[in-house]
């Protein structure tokens, strides 16, 4: 069984999360998970010694050697976000009997401030990290061999583009998995469906004092939101928002989404979506709608990564391969169910307000070079917003 270990608080890196989170098959309308792909075969074609080996491709040679050495290694060590991931490690469990996996759930700043720490002290001890640990990172184009990942026609916007949004701190990484942004949550027991019809009509007067807003002082999923609007939108719109609505801020993300909830503020940004369903699940909210444009055209990313000298490199390869497959990527979004996946092939996320790549008019990732442009003013802006609370 996986062994795992939690530490920290859940954030939205939604990174909630972290662009948390819904799945599709590009331009699929359906929104039933498909079932699960069979394992990448790990065991060698029927015949033994150097004839059979003769009749296999250089990868299946590869990869069977390389499932090998992973087995005598036993474990691969992997950091990602608090909630849902478990299952995912399970079935990687599954897959390769002799490879245990031992995972610990945090957010992306403690996975990289603990990761950072411990190499300082010359310690390698975690193999994998997913959603955003800004970490020295080996290549994970030198470590993929299985033919299903590399093929482009397997992923939306091709398969180099998940290293073409991996950049920055993130350089090396790979981008599987996004969530479409911006969205605005409306509390519908207090706020009439309808009545706000836009983004744009969030400026009227009669809703300053109502909007709530997770914090965005430094990098998160509100702050991501927030620069998302900018692009969609316009800085001086977000501006406005933040100063004009007297926006309220607070920085417990479980706190933020019951202040939503309960109606105190019926206007919410960077809300937890999964605590959030929670409390609609239990009835303290009973009608919530997604306000977004009718297109999304900015892409939150999440990137996955193998640490700088993992402890554990075979097995570590064996799973980054088996997560960027068509069976990983799957697993991830039945068990996760927050974000889509870039893989054409894998499932939607069951939620239907989670947009699938047929409502996505993409323009800007959080890892591409312009939308870095108006992260600091945002995040200035949210130390100014907390300030003035």
């Amino acid at each position: 069984m996986v062994r795992r270990t939690f530490t920290g608080k859940v954030v939205n890196l939604a990174i909630s999360c972290v662009m948390a989170t819904g799945l599709a098959a590009c331009g699929s309308g359906s929104n039933q998970a498909q079932p699960a792909a069979e394992a990448p075969k790990t065991e060698a074609a029927a015949g033994t010694g150097a004839s059979a080996d003769t009749k296999k491709e250089a990868w299946q040679i590869e990869w069977e050697k390389t499932v090998e050495a992973a087995k005598q290694e036993g474990e691969v060590v992997v950091f990602g976000l608090p909630t849902n991931r478990e299952g995912v490690m399970e079935e990687f469990e599954k897959a390769f009997p002799g490879i245990k996996v031992k995972y610990s759930g945090m957010n992306p700043t403690q996975m990289t401030t603990k990761i950072l720490a411990e190499q300082q002290q010359n310690k390698f001890l975690v193999d994998i990290t997913l959603e955003n640990a800004a970490v020295p990172s080996e290549n994970i184009q030198d470590n993929i061999i299985l033919p299903d990942v590399k093929d482009d026609k397997n992923w939306n916007y091709g398969y180099e583009a998940g290293y073409k949004m991996a950049q920055g701190d993130y350089k090396g990484q790979f981008a599987f998995s996004a969530i479409a942004y911006p969205y605005v949550y409306i509390n519908n027991d207090m706020i009439p469906e309808g009545e706000i019809k836009s983004l744009e009509d969030l400026l009227d007067p009669k809703w300053s004092g109502k909007i709530i807003a997770g914090d965005f002082s430094y990098v998160s999923s509100t702050m991501e939101m927030l620069n998302a609007m900018s692009f969609a939108i316009g800085k001086d719109f977000v501006d406005k928002l933040v100063d004009q609505q007297k926006m309220a801020v607070n920085p417990e993300s479980r706190l933020a989404t019951e202040q939503f909830a309960t109606g105190k503020y019926p206007i919410g940004i960077g809300i937890n979506n999964e605590i959030l369903r929670d409390y609609r699940n239990q009835g303290v909210v009973s009608k919530v709608t997604k306000l977004q444009p009718e297109k999304s055209p900015y892409l939150l990313s999440f990137t996955t990564a193998i640490v700088k000298n993992p402890p554990h490199p075979n097995a570590a390869k064996v799973f980054m391969n088996w997560f960027l497959s068509k069976e990983g990527q799957t697993h991830y979004v039945n068990y996760v169910k927050e974000f889509i996946s870039r893989r054409s092939d894998a499932p939607r996320s069951p939620y239907e307000d989670i947009r699938s790549w047929d409502k996505i008019d993409y323009q800007n990732s959080s890892f591409e070079p312009e939308p870095l442009g108006n992260r600091a003013h945002m995040i200035e802006l949210g130390k100014k917003a907390l300030k003035s609370q």
